[in-house]
């Protein structure tokens, strides 16, 4: 979350980001820059996350009660849920740094992002409900599918339609997020400090 209000909003109300687009590198680039540095941020994030709740569960004998079947480490799933982290860090870094383009500073940007934070809690606690799986159609749906899809995953219960389906709606999502990001970025409004609507993704750069 902060590389991306740092990097967007938070170039904007300090003022350096005239001075980073006059420089001889084309707009595209730069964003690309600035994804790949939020993408980083968020897959380190992931990593130690992750390396802490296997230690967890190892150290605490609860191994079994995650995977069912044994307290071994099930390193093939972890390997496909640290691939379907990758997949959600790309697409939550697009949708960051498409909000936060809509900031003047750090303070609105953080206000914005609020609600992105609290509605992301919905899909792990819909994952928690008994009888809830990865359909088709769930799939479809941004979070969730990739949330449903790692428990899956660690059940040995996975569809593969459903599968492709939440992996590729993901990728799609990202894409999108990142264009409208890339629209915001290129309009003379980010430059100048004035006021970001949504139709300024609609306008030519």
């Amino acid at each position: 979350v902060y590389p991306a209000i740092d990097l967007t909003a938070g170039e904007r109300e300090r003022g350096t980001i005239e001075a980073l687009i006059a420089s001889p590198v084309p707009r595209g680039q730069v964003l690309v820059a600035k994804y790949s540095a939020v993408v980083t941020v968020a897959l380190l994030t992931a990593i130690v996350n992750l390396v802490a709740m296997l230690i967890t569960l190892k150290a605490g004998g609860m191994m079994r009660l995650l995977t069912g079947t044994d307290d071994s480490i099930p390193w093939l799933s972890l390997l496909q849920i640290f691939g379907l982290l990758v997949l959600f860090s790309g697409f939550f870094s697009a949708v960051l740094l498409c909000l936060t383009s809509f900031a003047k500073s750090f303070k609105e940007a953080q206000a914005y992002l609020i609600p992105l934070m609290l509605l992301s809690l919905a899909p792990g606690i819909l994952s928690l409900i008994p009888g809830v799986q990865l359909t088709p159609t769930l799939a479809l749906v941004p979070l969730v599918n990739i949330i449903l899809l790692a428990r899956e995953l660690l059940g040995g219960t996975v569809d593969p339609v459903a599968a492709t389906a939440a992996i590729l709606s993901t990728i799609a999502y990202a894409a999108a997020a990142l264009g409208v990001a890339a629209r915001l970025f290129g309009t003379d409004a980010i430059l100048r400090g004035s006021e970001i609507s949504a139709g300024a993704m609609f306008r030519r750069p």
